[in-house]
């Protein structure tokens, strides 16, 4: 039954039971779902409430699965949940699997993706209208799944300023979709010394050239070597596991940074 009941939840949060309609993200046509493009998450479902697609909700089962058969300490988070699906399944999981101790973190401004601010992105995401979601609906979502309870956290803000406040003690599975370069250093340098030795972090945007570079030099920065997994049947996603802690530059965060979005 948990089999049942998990196979479910994923695909419907990702709108491939339903074969819902696919969003064009250019210019918002619909058109009909292209089966190969929902399970990779290389479209922008019209009611579905996730755009990761099946093979990366999978890696979030896996990643939660690993993290619990481990022993690894620590909660869920996602950066970056448009409609919320993927920490809707991440809390499915770990329901399913009785695990109790176990919170699921969501972190996002609930307004859409901050103006550009430095060198290494364009402002395009920040226009998107589509990629604007509000609290309430991610609230709704998990209504909608019987999955909102006292173990569901949001953390509202653009990452620069709620990251640095979110309450959050220990990560066993971050889980990172911000697109952007200096969205992308914020998670790191405020969630990464938060993830446990064994734990997992997940690149969603790793296709994307900002974020590419984002963790290039992170790991440049911290001497990470971890090797970079990709994900069975995705063409977008990563994912490392974390063998050892690291000291922070903040000296290169600084640089970076200002403390508040303008």
């Amino acid at each position: 039954m948990v089999r049942a009941y998990l196979d479910v939840v994923r695909d419907t949060v990702c709108g491939l039971a339903l074969r819902t309609q696919e969003c064009a993200y250019v210019d918002n046509k619909t058109c009909p779902m292209d089966i190969n493009q929902r399970i990779k998450g290389l479209d922008w479902p019209l009611t579905g409430i996730t755009m990761v697609g099946q093979r990366r909700l999978i890696n979030i089962e896996w990643a939660i699965r690993f993290v619990i058969a481990n022993g690894v300490k620590g909660d869920y988070i996602e950066c970056g949940v448009w409609r919320s699906g993927s920490s809707v399944f991440a809390r499915a999981v770990l329901k399913a699997l009785n695990n109790n101790d176990r919170h699921v973190w969501l972190a996002d401004s609930f307004q859409g993706l901050p103006k550009a601010r430095t060198p290494h992105d364009t402002d395009i995401w920040s226009k998107m209208e589509y990629l604007k979601v509000s609290l309430e609906e991610v609230q709704t979502n998990f209504r909608s799944f019987n999955l909102l309870d006292d173990r569901v956290h949001f953390c509202k803000g653009y990452f620069v300023d709620s990251l640095p406040r979110c309450n959050v003690s220990r990560l066993a599975v971050l889980r990172m979709d911000g697109d952007m370069y200096e969205s992308t250093m914020d998670q790191l340098f405020n969630l990464y010394s938060k993830l446990q030795v064994g734990g997992v972090i997940i690149i969603d945007d790793y296709s994307i050239e900002e974020c590419f570079r984002a963790i290039v030099d992170f790991r440049n920065w911290h001497n990470i070597t971890e090797e970079i997994l990709s994900i069975s049947g995705d063409e977008t996603g990563r994912c490392w596991i974390k063998r050892k802690a690291v000291q922070l530059q903040k000296d290169q965060y600084a640089r970076l940074v200002p403390k508040t979005k303008s």
